[in-house]
Protein backbone atom coordinates (compact mmCIF):
# COMPACT_ATOMS: atom_id res chain seq x y z
CA UNK A 1 0.00 0.00 0.00
CA UNK A 2 2.01 3.55 -0.83
CA UNK A 3 0.16 6.36 1.34
CA UNK A 4 0.24 8.82 -1.59
CA UNK A 5 -0.73 8.30 -4.70
CA UNK A 6 -0.57 10.82 -7.37
CA UNK A 7 -2.33 11.03 -10.69
CA UNK A 8 -1.10 13.06 -13.31
CA UNK A 9 0.73 14.08 -16.50
CA UNK A 10 4.43 12.73 -17.73
CA UNK A 11 6.02 15.02 -20.27
CA UNK A 12 9.35 15.07 -21.72
CA UNK A 13 10.76 18.41 -22.14
CA UNK A 14 13.37 19.26 -24.83
CA UNK A 15 15.43 22.59 -24.27
CA UNK A 16 17.35 24.10 -27.07
CA UNK A 17 19.86 27.37 -25.74
CA UNK A 18 21.32 29.31 -28.55
CA UNK A 19 24.56 30.15 -28.98
CA UNK A 20 24.72 32.89 -31.45
CA UNK A 21 21.75 34.85 -33.39
CA UNK A 22 19.86 32.16 -34.65
CA UNK A 23 19.41 32.05 -38.66
CA UNK A 24 16.15 30.27 -40.63
CA UNK A 25 16.52 27.28 -42.55
CA UNK A 26 20.17 26.35 -41.15
CA UNK A 27 21.75 24.54 -38.45
CA UNK A 28 22.47 26.94 -35.26
CA UNK A 29 24.80 26.33 -33.01
CA UNK A 30 23.65 25.63 -29.35
CA UNK A 31 23.12 23.24 -26.55
CA UNK A 32 20.27 20.87 -26.29
CA UNK A 33 18.95 19.09 -23.01
CA UNK A 34 16.32 16.62 -22.27
CA UNK A 35 14.48 16.26 -19.27
CA UNK A 36 11.34 15.00 -17.76
CA UNK A 37 8.50 17.22 -16.40
CA UNK A 38 4.94 17.26 -16.05
CA UNK A 39 3.12 18.08 -12.61
CA UNK A 40 1.96 15.03 -11.81
CA UNK A 41 5.28 13.49 -11.81
CA UNK A 42 7.06 16.44 -10.91
CA UNK A 43 5.29 16.11 -7.46
CA UNK A 44 5.86 11.84 -7.25
CA UNK A 45 9.59 13.07 -8.01
CA UNK A 46 9.67 15.07 -5.34
CA UNK A 47 7.84 12.65 -2.90
CA UNK A 48 10.40 10.05 -4.15
CA UNK A 49 13.10 11.96 -3.23
CA UNK A 50 11.68 13.00 0.47
CA UNK A 51 11.10 8.99 1.20
CA UNK A 52 7.85 9.24 0.72
CA UNK A 53 5.83 5.88 0.08
CA UNK A 54 4.25 7.15 -2.94
CA UNK A 55 2.76 5.63 -6.30
CA UNK A 56 2.30 7.37 -9.78
CA UNK A 57 -0.48 6.41 -11.84
CA UNK A 58 -0.29 8.15 -15.60
CA UNK A 59 0.08 7.07 -19.22
CA UNK A 60 3.09 7.77 -21.16
CA UNK A 61 4.22 6.37 -24.72
CA UNK A 62 5.71 2.72 -24.89
CA UNK A 63 9.06 5.18 -26.58
CA UNK A 64 12.43 5.84 -25.09
CA UNK A 65 11.03 8.61 -23.05
CA UNK A 66 8.21 7.32 -21.48
CA UNK A 67 10.42 4.65 -20.73
CA UNK A 68 13.26 6.74 -19.08
CA UNK A 69 10.55 8.40 -17.17
CA UNK A 70 8.75 5.35 -15.79
CA UNK A 71 12.70 4.04 -15.15
CA UNK A 72 13.36 7.16 -13.21
CA UNK A 73 10.40 6.92 -10.51
CA UNK A 74 11.13 2.88 -10.12
CA UNK A 75 15.16 3.71 -9.17
CA UNK A 76 13.48 6.74 -6.79
CA UNK A 77 11.25 4.14 -4.82
CA UNK A 78 8.22 5.47 -6.45
CA UNK A 79 5.53 2.17 -7.11
CA UNK A 80 5.20 2.25 -10.97
CA UNK A 81 2.02 -0.23 -11.24
CA UNK A 82 -0.45 2.13 -13.06
CA UNK A 83 1.98 4.01 -15.14
CA UNK A 84 1.15 2.77 -18.28
CA UNK A 85 3.02 2.68 -21.55
CA UNK A 86 0.88 2.42 -24.54
CA UNK A 87 2.06 1.11 -27.40
CA UNK A 88 1.52 3.45 -30.16
CA UNK A 89 1.06 6.60 -28.29
CA UNK A 90 4.02 9.40 -28.30
CA UNK A 91 4.70 10.52 -24.81
CA UNK A 92 3.74 14.27 -23.90
CA UNK A 93 6.62 16.56 -25.32
CA UNK A 94 7.32 20.34 -25.27
CA UNK A 95 10.02 21.79 -27.31
CA UNK A 96 11.47 24.90 -26.19
CA UNK A 97 13.72 27.00 -28.09
CA UNK A 98 15.72 29.58 -26.21
CA UNK A 99 17.65 32.90 -27.61
CA UNK A 100 20.93 33.55 -27.09
CA UNK A 101 19.97 35.78 -24.11
CA UNK A 102 17.73 32.65 -22.51
CA UNK A 103 14.16 34.46 -23.74
CA UNK A 104 11.85 31.74 -24.99
CA UNK A 105 11.93 32.55 -29.10
CA UNK A 106 9.56 30.06 -29.97
CA UNK A 107 8.02 26.18 -28.57
CA UNK A 108 5.98 23.14 -29.41
CA UNK A 109 3.58 21.13 -27.03
CA UNK A 110 2.28 17.89 -27.72
CA UNK A 111 -0.02 16.65 -25.11
CA UNK A 112 -2.17 14.20 -26.82
CA UNK A 113 -1.30 11.42 -24.33
CA UNK A 114 -2.98 13.17 -21.13
CA UNK A 115 -6.32 12.68 -22.74
CA UNK A 116 -5.83 8.86 -22.62
CA UNK A 117 -5.81 8.69 -18.30
CA UNK A 118 -9.24 7.01 -18.41
CA UNK A 119 -11.85 6.64 -16.18
CA UNK A 120 -11.27 2.56 -16.98
CA UNK A 121 -7.16 3.19 -15.51
CA UNK A 122 -8.73 5.27 -12.42
CA UNK A 123 -11.25 2.14 -11.94
CA UNK A 124 -8.61 -0.45 -12.26
CA UNK A 125 -6.37 1.62 -9.65
CA UNK A 126 -9.44 1.99 -7.11
CA UNK A 127 -8.48 -0.91 -4.51
CA UNK A 128 -5.19 1.20 -3.83
CA UNK A 129 -6.66 4.43 -3.94
CA UNK A 130 -8.94 3.20 -1.45
CA UNK A 131 -6.15 2.27 1.06
CA UNK A 132 -4.30 5.18 0.17
CA UNK A 133 -3.78 8.33 2.86
CA UNK A 134 -4.43 10.62 0.42
CA UNK A 135 -4.62 11.21 -3.39
CA UNK A 136 -3.07 13.20 -5.77
CA UNK A 137 -5.01 14.47 -8.81
CA UNK A 138 -3.77 17.45 -11.00
CA UNK A 139 -5.63 19.41 -13.93
CA UNK A 140 -3.98 17.72 -16.79
CA UNK A 141 -6.57 14.84 -16.53
CA UNK A 142 -9.61 14.97 -18.82
CA UNK A 143 -12.31 16.74 -17.03
CA UNK A 144 -14.51 13.54 -16.93
CA UNK A 145 -11.90 11.37 -15.43
CA UNK A 146 -11.21 13.90 -12.89
CA UNK A 147 -14.89 14.38 -11.83
CA UNK A 148 -15.07 10.43 -11.82
CA UNK A 149 -12.02 10.36 -9.61
CA UNK A 150 -14.03 12.58 -7.01
CA UNK A 151 -17.07 10.16 -7.39
CA UNK A 152 -15.64 6.07 -6.47
CA UNK A 153 -13.25 7.03 -3.88
CA UNK A 154 -13.62 8.21 0.07
CA UNK A 155 -9.95 8.90 0.49
CA UNK A 156 -9.12 12.47 0.64
CA UNK A 157 -7.88 14.11 -2.32
CA UNK A 158 -5.50 17.07 -3.00
CA UNK A 159 -5.77 19.23 -6.39
CA UNK A 160 -3.45 20.92 -7.67
CA UNK A 161 -4.98 22.51 -10.98
CA UNK A 162 -1.92 22.90 -13.16
CA UNK A 163 -2.72 25.77 -15.30
CA UNK A 164 -5.19 27.95 -15.23
CA UNK A 165 -6.76 26.46 -18.28
CA UNK A 166 -6.94 23.08 -16.36
CA UNK A 167 -8.69 24.66 -13.35
CA UNK A 168 -11.82 25.00 -15.38
CA UNK A 169 -12.32 21.38 -15.54
CA UNK A 170 -12.94 21.73 -11.63
CA UNK A 171 -14.75 24.03 -10.93
CA UNK A 172 -18.10 22.43 -10.91
CA UNK A 173 -16.80 20.13 -8.42
CA UNK A 174 -14.10 21.79 -6.35
CA UNK A 175 -15.74 21.58 -3.19
CA UNK A 176 -14.64 17.81 -3.43
CA UNK A 177 -11.46 18.30 -2.84
CA UNK A 178 -10.39 18.17 0.64
CA UNK A 179 -6.69 20.14 -0.18
CA UNK A 180 -6.38 22.68 -2.99
CA UNK A 181 -3.40 24.13 -3.87
CA UNK A 182 -4.18 27.13 -6.72
CA UNK A 183 -1.62 29.72 -7.48
CA UNK A 184 -3.49 32.79 -7.25
CA UNK A 185 -4.51 33.18 -11.34
CA UNK A 186 -5.89 29.38 -10.87
CA UNK A 187 -7.63 30.21 -7.97
CA UNK A 188 -9.12 33.05 -8.98
CA UNK A 189 -10.72 31.01 -12.41
CA UNK A 190 -12.09 28.02 -9.88
CA UNK A 191 -14.03 31.17 -7.34
CA UNK A 192 -14.34 33.19 -10.24
CA UNK A 193 -13.44 36.36 -8.32
CA UNK A 194 -10.65 38.73 -9.03
CA UNK A 195 -7.26 38.16 -6.54
CA UNK A 196 -5.02 41.22 -5.49
CA UNK A 197 -5.64 42.17 -2.29
CA UNK A 198 -5.09 40.44 0.64
CA UNK A 199 -9.20 40.67 1.30
CA UNK A 200 -9.48 39.46 -1.41
CA UNK A 201 -7.99 36.47 -1.23
CA UNK A 202 -9.57 35.68 2.57
CA UNK A 203 -12.53 36.21 0.42
CA UNK A 204 -11.74 33.60 -2.49
CA UNK A 205 -10.65 31.23 0.85
CA UNK A 206 -14.34 31.33 2.70
CA UNK A 207 -15.61 31.00 -0.59
CA UNK A 208 -13.59 27.49 -1.18
CA UNK A 209 -14.58 26.51 2.37
CA UNK A 210 -18.18 27.15 1.72
CA UNK A 211 -17.74 25.11 -1.27
CA UNK A 212 -16.55 22.14 1.38
CA UNK A 213 -12.42 22.55 1.10
CA UNK A 214 -11.43 21.66 3.73
CA UNK A 215 -6.93 23.05 3.38
CA UNK A 216 -6.31 25.47 0.98
CA UNK A 217 -3.22 26.76 -0.10
CA UNK A 218 -3.21 30.00 -2.90
CA UNK A 219 0.71 30.51 -3.68
CA UNK A 220 1.48 33.95 -4.44
CA UNK A 221 4.76 33.18 -6.75
CA UNK A 222 7.65 35.27 -4.83
CA UNK A 223 5.09 36.74 -2.65
CA UNK A 224 4.75 33.71 0.08
CA UNK A 225 1.30 31.65 0.27
CA UNK A 226 -2.09 32.29 1.54
CA UNK A 227 -3.04 29.57 3.73
CA UNK A 228 -7.22 28.70 5.86
CA UNK A 229 -8.38 25.43 7.67
CA UNK A 230 -11.54 26.37 9.26
CA UNK A 231 -10.80 29.20 11.09
CA UNK A 232 -7.29 29.85 11.11
CA UNK A 233 -6.21 31.91 7.80
CA UNK A 234 -3.33 34.18 6.94
CA UNK A 235 -0.57 34.79 4.79
CA UNK A 236 3.18 33.67 5.19
CA UNK A 237 5.33 35.76 3.41
CA UNK A 238 9.25 34.76 3.11
CA UNK A 239 11.61 36.92 5.05
CA UNK A 240 13.53 37.66 2.00
CA UNK A 241 13.44 37.90 -1.97
CA UNK A 242 14.90 34.57 -2.64
CA UNK A 243 17.53 34.07 -5.29
CA UNK A 244 16.82 31.45 -7.68
CA UNK A 245 18.27 29.69 -10.30
CA UNK A 246 14.73 28.37 -11.86
CA UNK A 247 11.49 29.12 -10.59
CA UNK A 248 10.45 26.15 -13.06
CA UNK A 249 8.51 23.53 -10.70
CA UNK A 250 8.53 25.52 -7.32
CA UNK A 251 4.80 25.07 -7.06
CA UNK A 252 5.12 21.05 -7.17
CA UNK A 253 7.56 20.95 -4.90
CA UNK A 254 4.85 23.13 -2.83
CA UNK A 255 2.26 20.35 -3.40
CA UNK A 256 4.58 17.42 -2.71
CA UNK A 257 5.87 19.01 1.03
CA UNK A 258 2.31 19.36 1.54
CA UNK A 259 1.43 15.70 0.75
CA UNK A 260 4.61 14.72 2.73
CA UNK A 261 3.34 16.57 6.08
CA UNK A 262 -0.09 15.70 5.29
CA UNK A 263 0.73 11.78 5.22
CA UNK A 264 3.42 12.41 8.18
CA UNK A 265 0.92 13.16 10.93
CA UNK A 266 1.90 17.43 10.40
CA UNK A 267 -1.99 18.62 11.28
CA UNK A 268 -1.48 22.45 11.69
CA UNK A 269 -2.08 24.50 8.59
CA UNK A 270 0.15 26.89 9.28
CA UNK A 271 3.32 24.94 9.93
CA UNK A 272 2.16 22.86 6.22
CA UNK A 273 2.52 26.18 4.38
CA UNK A 274 5.90 26.96 6.21
CA UNK A 275 7.09 23.41 5.36
CA UNK A 276 5.42 23.93 1.64
CA UNK A 277 7.25 26.57 1.29
CA UNK A 278 10.58 25.60 2.29
CA UNK A 279 10.29 22.84 -0.14
CA UNK A 280 9.69 25.38 -2.85
CA UNK A 281 12.33 27.31 -1.63
CA UNK A 282 15.17 24.28 -2.42
CA UNK A 283 13.49 23.58 -6.00
CA UNK A 284 14.70 27.25 -6.67
CA UNK A 285 18.29 26.37 -6.03
CA UNK A 286 18.24 23.81 -8.92
CA UNK A 287 18.19 23.67 -12.84
CA UNK A 288 15.94 21.27 -13.31
CA UNK A 289 11.86 20.86 -12.69
CA UNK A 290 12.83 18.98 -9.84
CA UNK A 291 15.79 19.48 -7.95
CA UNK A 292 17.81 16.75 -7.25
CA UNK A 293 19.12 17.45 -3.80
CA UNK A 294 15.60 17.58 -3.04
CA UNK A 295 15.37 15.24 0.54
CA UNK A 296 13.82 14.98 3.60
CA UNK A 297 16.38 15.83 5.73
CA UNK A 298 17.03 19.06 3.86
CA UNK A 299 13.63 20.19 4.80
CA UNK A 300 13.86 19.26 8.48
CA UNK A 301 17.33 21.47 8.81
CA UNK A 302 16.03 24.55 6.68
CA UNK A 303 15.09 27.50 8.13
CA UNK A 304 11.29 28.03 8.96
CA UNK A 305 10.67 30.98 6.23
CA UNK A 306 8.26 33.58 6.42
CA UNK A 307 6.90 36.81 8.40
CA UNK A 308 3.14 36.64 8.80
CA UNK A 309 0.39 39.05 7.64
CA UNK A 310 -3.11 39.45 7.49
CA UNK A 311 -3.05 36.16 11.10
CA UNK A 312 -6.55 35.04 11.81
CA UNK A 313 -7.43 32.91 14.25
CA UNK A 314 -10.41 31.54 16.00
CA UNK A 315 -10.12 28.11 16.43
Amino acid sequence: MSEIIVIGGVKGTITVNAFEQMMAAQQNPGKVSISYNGTGRNIAENLGRMGTDTALAAVAGNDITGRGAKLQMEELGVDTQFFHLLEGQNTAMNVAVLNIIGDLEFAVDNTDAYQCMSKEIIDEAKDRLDEAKIICADGSLPQETLKHLTEITDTPLFFDPHTEEDAEKAKDFIGKFHTIKPNRGEASVLCGMEIFSEEQLMAAGQWFADQGVHRIFITLSGGGVYYKEGFTEGILRPDQVLAFINEEGAGDAFSAAILDGTVRGMDNVKDLAAYGMKAAAIALEGKEPVNPLMSRQRLEQAQTPGAESAEKGRM
